[in-house]
């Protein structure tokens, strides 16, 4: 085996264990960003009233929300839909009580209602409201956790798993296209290579930047910092194509010439030298 073929074999090696790396980590960091249930509480009365509500967790980032409940007489069930007041408490990630709204009325015949605007929902991460209902002698409430993310869908295992096995397909094709782009002799070849690489690089930073928004909620800079980097990748691109156009071109005019000197009876090495000394 020539001294070329052994450092190619080793420069493709240490580039594919870059994948192996990356796909590792993610693996290992899978456990950490998946979501636990929220866990809500109602009261422990035997008495009283008791509020039943849609079972949307995962609210959408930036976009109003409808909450609705259904107030029941604890004792015997009866639907209460008049002689109550209730009364609505956001609090937002930080813990802060954003917001409060009452309703004396029902809606749809039974739906106690609060519409709550998008404006309260836009940072990504954990909230919970507490709805409480009560007469001049009977109450009842319910306290509600829920998640705020960028598309509005819960954070699962399986999500995590499709978009870390597409991230790693993609991060493998990459570290390949760098490998026959280093091992790669041919001119054409390598440009080949070198474009399909800043594609597919583009195609992981994007995936990463989702992933990063999607999962990662108490870390959003993650998420901007890959977002400005797939931007500048985009900006970059056009400028970038351009100038391996051009370097291309320069590459087969001294291909030419070396060629042309070595017709004259000049060795290759000697002519890669004189070439070389003109720039």
């Amino acid at each position: 085996m020539s001294k070329k073929t052994s450092h190619t074999s080793q420069s493709g090696s240490k580039i594919m264990i870059l994948p192996m790396i990356i796909i590792m980590v993610l693996m290992m960091v899978l456990p950490l960003v998946a979501s636990a249930p929220p866990v809500t509480t109602t009261q422990q009365f035997t008495t009283g009233y008791q509020l039943k509500y849609p079972s949307d967790q995962v609210l959408k980032q930036n976009q109003g929300f409808e909450f609705e409940a259904h107030v029941f007489n604890i004792s015997d069930g009866y639907p209460i839909t008049s002689g109550i007041s209730c009364y609505f408490h956001l609090y937002n990630s930080t813990g802060k009580h954003a917001l409060e709204l009452t309703d004396a009325t029902t809606s749809h015949n039974f739906d106690y209602s609060f519409d709550v605007g998008a404006g309260n929902f836009s940072v990504v991460g954990d909230y919970y409201y507490i709805l409480q209902c009560n007469s001049s002698s009977l109450g009842g409430y319910v306290e509600v956790p829920f998640q705020v993310t960028p598309n509005g869908l819960e954070l699962t295992e399986g999500r995590a798993f499709v978009d870390i096995g597409l991230l790693a397909m993609l991060v493998i094709f990459l570290a390949g296209c760098v490998f026959m782009f280093v091992s790669f002799d041919n001119l054409l070849a390598r440009v080949g290579m070198f474009g399909l690489s800043y594609l597919l690089l583009i195609a992981v930073t994007f995936i990463s930047w989702n992933m990063a928004s999607d999962f990662l909620l108490s870390a959003p800079f993650v998420a901007e910092m890959f977002r400005i980097l797939f931007f500048v990748l985009i900006i970059g691109a056009f400028p970038l194509l351009i100038g391996a156009f051009a370097w291309y071109v320069i590459m087969l005019f001294k291909i030419k010439e070396i060629e042309n000197l070595m017709k004259h009876g000049i060795s290759e090495s000697d002519a890669e030298q004189r070439v070389r000394r003109k720039r």
